[in-house]
């Protein structure tokens, strides 16, 4: 019967061809199948087979230790959040989450890592805004940054527009108006030509039809600093260091750049309600993996996932960072993500950006 059975090419792995108890001799499992081929034939069987297997692999998984690559230095928040969220992983699936480093080029290593590994939902690495980036910055890539599947995101941080305390704007709309009585006299830093606030300034520029002056940086603090002195107009900085020193009066608050408010500057309007719809330059974090990871163990991630971002304990610890939970689904995501690519690579085209 074993061979018979077999011979129909229907058997998906989850069923067990012998039986356990009397070696040799055809499991309950393979006797039950026989029946179910007779009565349905061969093709539904395949089907509701596969379906069963499927279930019971969403149950199972994971079955051993899953990696979380970290492409990025310890201490930073694409590490911190992959910590948090690998510890609650663990507790939630009864597996370990393990962090392990693949560092270098903007994210590329890790991600090239990611990519070639196997499809098996044990690999995945956490992206963050870079991620989307490096298609339009890079010469090349040694993989496709969209052929990666999106599990879940995580988290994400607001991104803000601040003046010096000089600056004569208050707000987006006086700042557009000022830059375009002073064409190519105002400028804004970065921390690095090809970064995320490097093209958002760009982005800014292509929107809103002004001429202001990049100034690049080694690195946020120094030209954040440059902000503070007034050596530099504005700049595009991350929530956590903006909130002390807009309070003690050091920098002014001109917009926010994500597309729904922050909940750190709650009275501040977004670039996209100053009258530039769908701006947006945002901190995005999560997990994606390589390519044909069964679709039953990116469920049960994102699904364990969905259930630890809506925890108090989870939205304490980002606010702490600086960031909020995020979570959608993993088609969601992958919109995001390819919007995110398509959004640079049309800036860096405009601004004619030479690939490293």
């Amino acid at each position: 019967m074993r061979n018979e059975v077999l011979n129909k090419g229907v058997i998906p792995p989850c069923i067990s061809p012998t039986s356990e108890e009397t070696p040799g001799k055809p499991s309950v499992s393979l006797i039950l199948v026989q029946r179910f081929l007779d009565v349905i034939g061969k093709t539904a069987a395949a089907l509701a087979l596969a379906m069963f297997c499927a279930a019971t692999s969403a149950q199972t998984y994971p079955a051993k230790p899953v990696y979380i690559i970290v492409a990025f230095s310890a201490g930073g928040a694409v590490d911190l959040i992959g910590r948090v969220a690998g510890q609650k992983l663990t507790e939630a699936l009864g597996q370990p989450f393990v962090v392990d480093y693949k560092l270098g080029a903007n994210g590329i290593i890790g991600g090239e890592y990611v990519a070639k590994s196997a499809p098996d939902g044990y690999t995945l690495l956490v992206f963050s805004s870079g991620h989307t980036i490096n298609p339009s910055t890079q010469r090349s890539m040694p993989y496709d940054t969209l052929s990666l599947a999106a599990v879940s995101p995580i988290a994400r941080g607001d991104i803000v527009l601040i003046g010096n305390a000089r600056l004569q704007a208050n707000n987006l709309k006086e700042l557009i108006a000022l830059a375009k009585a002073q064409p190519g006299k105002l400028t804004y830093a970065s921390s690095g030509i090809g970064g995320s606030v490097h093209l958002g300034g760009e982005l800014l520029k292509l929107m809103a039809g002004i001429d202001i002056v990049h100034i690049p940086y080694k690195g946020a603090a120094p030209g954040l600093q440059d902000i503070v002195a007034g050596t530099v107009d504005m700049g595009f900085v991350g929530v956590p260091p903006a909130v002390p020193l807009v309070k003690a009066g050091k920098v002014r608050m001109i917009a926010v750049a994500s597309l729904k408010r922050s909940s750190f500057f709650p009275d501040t309007l977004t670039v996209e309600e100053s009258g530039f719809p769908k701006f947006e330059v945002t901190s995005g974090y999560g997990f994606v993996a390589a390519a044909a990871t069964p679709q039953a163990a990116i469920s049960r991630l994102n699904g364990a996932l969905e259930k630890i971002l809506a925890t108090a304990e989870i939205k304490h610890s980002f606010n702490g960072m600086g960031l909020d939970p995020w979570w959608s689904t993993p088609s969601q995501l992958q919109t995001w993500l390819r919007e995110e690519v398509e959004k640079w690579q049309k800036v860096t085209r405009a601004i004619k950006y030479q690939p490293e």
